[in-house]
């Protein structure tokens, strides 16, 4: 067989379930219809019929007559357009599996036996596509050559009571016999009318694809089937399969094993990879744009507990999570109670034991461990990064407006700079976490900008939420407030320990220090410490008093001073207020410490200063023993007000000598 240029073929261990050569078909219609029903109702036999094609490919499933695994089969439209058929199990066993391809459909066919009517499985699919957000479908009679006019109708009643109150109760419904042909050509009339009112998935989004099967060709290498949700990807992109997180670059793409320009969403696709090994990837990964999408063993969800079960949903029950193609034990966590009752819904974090690929709006359905039933599904909100705690007010509102953002892009962009809290976010960042494309998220980012929604950071290419900046803002005063209340014969506040209570992005933290300085709410003292200017510090009128006898016992004697404690021990004041007060003058700047034992006025350090530098001027250099008689002082104090000097700059030590810096 000649080698194409741009598609990979089957494997040859593959059969003619794959996706066929298409070969003068005329465009793709993106939109994927399914089968549901129960087990023996004719449903891999009726695509068959419409498409010429069995989609059953393993050989167990020919030995037995049982679909167990998803088919997939293309369909020409009486208008020319081609289609994607994904034929699904009909047996309780292979649920799994029939989820797995009803994830990606978007017209369901639910094709129900007249001999049998509605039966287990026929609910029980109903229900998931209920759950997954289908709202377009046909019913379709099989086996009405099987049975006479009156158990026709007695079926056919059966099936509209069923349907009752669903996406499907005013679908068409068309009897048909695939074994005389009766009432095909309507039925493909009728697909052809409600194909195209199906609204087509967007291309514009970015590139993910749950992957439904995995294989090896050989010359081609690794193949990745599924139907893209969302976006396009083309030859010569890089796609990352997640969780793995190992990359490849595509070598080809085949729509309904037809050579195609691109694999886009609403499209049956195999994507030819290259530097990747098949063995590595299966069933429940997902093949995505590099650098958007995320794994996480905790999801965020709405879910509603079916009406038709009869007990009550318990907190931490074991479940089995279907979303995309993936299936993963975990357990629920009820946030609103412990408990949930037949036909109620709630906010859930499921926790599950291995990651998961999910995205906000993502549909999902969850059976039970054991018995495998299914109990309900609904609509991802959001992977979480940390466990949520059980009736938390805040967190329950929180993910109120996380749901209702889920079909907004700016709300779901503002969401996820917001979620980031005190951090500064980088717009591919905040691509990533919304799951828009790049170019879109710097349009959205730039409109949230302009509404005042997100604040651009002074460090270019950095943004932050302006409601998670308020709150910093607050939370600041707050702590401001708590440590002055436990610290009141204070002035200052070390910057750490605001730091340490609000810990945010050093960017997002020193934004929050000049916005509090310009609002005039604080100022930076020595770099180090903050000064705020509601509080001043709470002295008694003996510590007012002994904070003034200090002063004056310093400044006499200002290159030879005593110690606070030395002037307290003299006046016979406690060790407790001279700390206290030690430390304040410290803050005010009304003392400087130039080492444990030297502790100088401000007067007496700008006085030195003064000697010091019209010393130098004249004669360039200056001994320690200089600057000892110039200040008529003691070593005990020059050589500490020296070393000081040199650490703020004012000199410069060279050997045995100093000079002054020049700059």
């Amino acid at each position: 067989m000649k080698k194409p240029s741009a598609s990979p073929p089957p494997s040859k261990k593959e059969s003619p379930r794959d996706p066929q050569p298409g070969g003068g078909f005329a465009k793709i219609y993106n939109v994927i219809v399914g089968t549901a029903g129960h087990i023996d109702h004719g449903k891999t036999t009726l695509v068959e019929k419409l498409t010429g094609i069995n989609p059953d490919r393993l050989p167990e499933e020919k030995e037995r007559g049982m679909t167990i695994d998803l088919g997939f089969s293309r369909y020409q439209l009486q208008s020319g357009q081609k289609i994607g058929i994904i034929d699904v199990p009909g047996h309780e066993r292979f649920v799994k599996n029939m989820v797995a391809g009803a994830t990606g459909i978007d017209l369901v066919l639910l094709v129900v036996a007249a001999d049998d009517g509605v039966m287990p499985q026929t609910r029980e699919h109903l229900e998931i596509m209920k759950l997954l957000g289908i709202q377009h479908g046909i019913i379709v009679v099989t086996k009405i050559d099987m049975v006479s006019p009156e158990l026709r109708e007695l079926a056919t009643e059966d099936i509209l009571a069923a349907v009752k109150g669903t996406f499907l109760e005013k679908a068409p419904l068309v009897p048909v016999s695939s074994v005389t042909g009766e009432g095909l050509d309507r039925l493909k009339a009728v697909l052809q009318q409600e194909v195209l009112l199906v609204k087509t998935r967007s291309t514009t989004g970015v590139f993910r694809m749950p992957v439904q099967r995995v294989f090896s060709s050989k010359g081609f290498g690794t193949v990745l089937t599924g139907v893209p949700m969302s976006g396009k990807a083309v030859v010569g992109d890089t796609l990352e399969v997640l969780p793995l997180g190992k990359k490849g670059r595509v070598r080809g793409v085949q729509a309904y094993q037809s050579a195609a320009e691109m694999a886009q969403a609403g499209q049956s696709s195999a994507i030819n990879l290259t530097d990747l090994d098949y063995k590595e990837v299966h069933r429940g990964m997902v093949l995505a744009a590099p650098g958007y999408f995320q794994s996480s063993t905790l999801v965020e969800a709405r879910f509603s507990y079916l009406p038709s079960i009869e007990r009550p949903l318990r907190h931490l029950r074991e479940i089995r999570f279907h979303c995309g193609t993936a299936e993963i034990l975990g357990r629920i966590y009820l946030l609103e109670g412990k408990e949930l009752r037949p036909g109620q819904s709630t906010f859930v974090q499921l926790r599950l034991q291995e990651p998961v690929v999910a995205a906000p709006g993502d549909r999902f359905v969850l059976r039970l461990h054991s018995p495998m039933v299914t109990i309900g599904g609904g609509e991802v909100i959001d992977l979480s990064r940390f466990r949520l705690k059980q009736g938390k007010a805040h967190i329950i509102e929180k993910l109120e407006s996380k749901a209702e953002a889920v079909r907004s892009p700016k709300q779901l962009l503002l969401h996820a700079v917001q979620d980031r809290g005190y951090e500064a976010v980088l717009e591919l960042e905040a691509a990533r976490d919304s799951g828009l494309p790049a170019a879109e998220a710097q349009k959205v980012l730039q409109e949230l900008i302009e509404e005042g929604a997100i604040l651009t950071a002074s460090r270019s290419g950095l943004y932050f939420s302006s409601i998670r900046f308020e709150e910093a803002k607050a939370k600041a005063r707050e702590v401001a407030v708590s440590f002055f209340q436990k610290k009141p014969k204070r002035l200052l506040m070390e910057k750490v320990a605001l730091r340490q209570a609000v810990p945010s992005h050093e960017v997002f933290f020193q934004d929050l220090l000049a916005a509090l300085e310009k609002e005039g709410r604080l100022k930076t003292v020595r770099g180090e410490y903050l000064q705020w200017t509601f509080h001043a510090p709470q002295l008694t009128d003996r510590e007012k008093g002994f904070r003034e006898q200090v002063l004056k016992a310093i400044r006499e004697q200002a290159f030879s001073p005593p110690r606070v404690e030395e002037v307290a021990a003299q006046l016979g004041v406690d060790s407790r207020t001279a700390g206290t007060v030690g430390e304040l003058l410290l803050e005010e700047g009304e003392l400087v410490k130039a080492s444990e034992e030297a502790v100088f006025h401000r007067e007496a350090i700008e006085e030195a200063r003064r000697r010091l530098r019209e010393h130098l001027e004249k004669a360039g250099t200056m001994t320690a023993s200089e600057a000892k008689n110039l200040l008529g002082s003691s070593r005990k104090y020059i050589i500490p007000l020296l070393e000081m000097l040199d650490q703020e700059g004012f000199t410069i030590r060279r050997g045995d000598v100093r000079e002054l810096r020049k700059n």
